[in-house]
């Protein structure tokens, strides 16, 4: 994820063209392969393997690795030699920018340290970041939030990344009490504690671009469409996340997603409002917690 977000950084500050992203992400993704492709690749598993792994992932809020450990297609050192075959794509990004040319390895650590004193990142916080682990990034940006929303926004992320789009990357969160939209897709979840989780866009860009990644081109062919698709991933992310609340002994009710092209206004005492980069799109995802809402 951090390369994605250090990657925007950089074409902000003028350092890189969108045209320049796309010819070193392209390096990138050529130098980067999935997990199951690699553990074909090496005959670890096979093709029918890969693709139940994948299909696990749509409903168990886990890695590939730890899902095919437990189908008992790999073991723990099969994943370890997976995982230094796949690299860090933080390493893999930089390696691109200075192999093309783009940047020197000194530009690049000068333009590392602007971003951490401009964040008042800590050097602990840098480590987390570059290891593009999403359980070690997704605190540093959400260190003021319950521990609970954290939790959920993570499940949000993390299954983004393994069933939507693998480069998902999110900027800095805000939080605001109105949220205009022009489309929106949400669900409450009741029981112990309440929460509202929603996405939001423009629906025949963004809101199109990830429906159609998370449900295919063959069953989206209308913003209508789109909206539907992406109610049942906001379905998806939050039954994850019930689920695991579930096994803690807490309460969970969730209720039919509801999605509206009606533009309006969300509004709460405090919504955490994500911006989160999806196919190469911006969408909100905005959450709250313990608290009425009006939409």
């Amino acid at each position: 994820m951090f390369d994605r977000i250090f990657a925007n950084y950089l074409a902000e500050c003028g350092k890189l063209s969108g045209q320049n992203l796309k010819d070193i992400f392209s390096i990138q993704d050529s130098k980067r392969v999935r997990l199951g492709v690699i553990a074909v690749s090496e005959k670890l598993m096979t093709i029918e393997q890969v693709e139940e792994v994948n299909q696990l992932q749509a409903v168990l809020d886990k890695r590939f690795g730890d899902i095919a450990i437990e189908k008992g297609y790999l073991n723990n050192e099969q994943v370890g030699r997976l995982l230094v075959l796949q690299g860090n794509s933080y390493l893999a990004f930089v390696q691109s920018v200075v192999d093309g040319g783009y940047l020197s390895m000194e530009e690049i650590e000068n333009m590392l340290s602007q971003y951490q004193r401009e964040n008042n990142f800590t050097l602990s916080n840098m480590e987390d970041l570059k290891s593009c682990d999403i359980n070690r990034i997704m605190p540093i940006f959400l260190y003021n939030q319950p521990e609970m929303l954290r939790e959920l926004a993570s499940v949000i992320t993390r299954t983004l990344v393994r069933i939507v789009d693998f480069h998902t990357f999110i900027n800095k969160p805000s939080t605001i009490s109105e949220y205009p939209y022009k489309a929106i897709c949400s669900q409450v979840i009741g029981g112990d504690h309440r929460f509202l989780t929603a996405f939001s866009g423009d629906a025949q860009n963004s809101l199109m671009d990830i429906a159609v990644a998370f449900a295919g081109a063959d069953n989206v062919d209308t913003k209508e469409d789109a909206v539907d698709a992406l109610c049942e991933l906001v379905n998806c992310v939050n039954g994850l996340y019930a689920s695991d609340m579930s096994n803690r002994d807490v309460d969970i009710d969730m209720e039919a997603p509801i999605g509206t092209l009606e533009e309006g206004v969300l509004k709460a005492d405090k919504i955490l409002c994500i911006p989160a980069y999806v196919c190469g799109k911006q969408i909100d995802i905005l959450l709250t917690m313990d608290q009425e809402h009006t939409m």
